[in-house]
């Protein structure tokens, strides 16, 4: 597996699965830079008592136990993970903090994911293949309610022409992470279609990483 894979135009999740199967042993440790963006994401959901959140891609689960406190004892968590690998350190997680009351977690890809709630709230951190799949957007959004609370935050690239130095890291950082670098230059663009008030608010390393936050458009 080399970097050059990801100069495809779309991501491969059978690719995204090897890797991951790779990355899990020690994952948890290689994000220890994110979680400053990772705990301004959750906070910009503003969960009212009884809320439903998606934790798209959620990965080893390490947003769903912040997650679980949010919503008030009410409040229920459905986290999506395509990669079994990183799902069963999830379960695990959620098993330990005993939150099996109010998690849900669906172990499918976003594309074919079915769900058991309608979200008030989705949290897309880290999540850079699935924002540039649009049957994977098309089909998490039909279980989104109309205003609900959108938060994404991920790595993107600068302007070339001064940022080369900055980019070439994020590549190389990043690129196990990922299977296209296609969309890299505005990765939340694909969401407009279904939250046209999502904004940019914030930026991370340099502005490597972004946080943007938006609703759902009742339409």
């Amino acid at each position: 597996m080399t970097m050059l894979e990801n100069l495809r135009s779309t991501p491969d999740a059978r690719l995204s699965i090897a890797r991951y199967r790779a990355l899990v042993a020690h994952y948890d440790a290689s994000c220890k830079y994110i979680v400053g963006a990772r705990a301004d994401a959750i906070d910009a959901l503003t969960l009212a008592d009884g809320g439903v959140v998606f934790d798209v891609a959620c990965g080893t689960g390490a947003t769903i136990c912040a997650l679980a406190g949010t919503g008030g004892p009410r409040g229920r968590v459905v986290g999506i993970e395509h990669s079994p690998d990183m799902a069963a350190v999830a379960r695990d997680r959620i098993a330990a903090a005993e939150l099996s009351d109010r998690v849900v977690l669906v172990e499918s890809e976003v594309e074919n994911a079915v769900l058991p709630f309608q979200a008030n709230a989705l949290l897309f951190c880290y999540t850079h293949d699935v924002l540039q799949s649009p049957a994977a957007l098309q089909n998490i959004f039909r279980y989104a309610a109309p205003g609900a609370r959108v938060a994404v935050v991920g790595s993107r690239l600068q302007p070339w022409w001064w940022a080369a130095p900055i980019n070439f890291w994020v590549c190389m950082r990043g690129w196990r992470y990922l299977t296209t670098f296609r969309g890299l230059r505005e990765p939340w663009k694909p969401l407009l279609a279904y939250c046209p008030d999502l904004r940019m608010v914030k930026t991370y390393h340099l502005g490597s990483s972004y946080l943007a936050v938006g609703h759902v458009s009742a339409a």
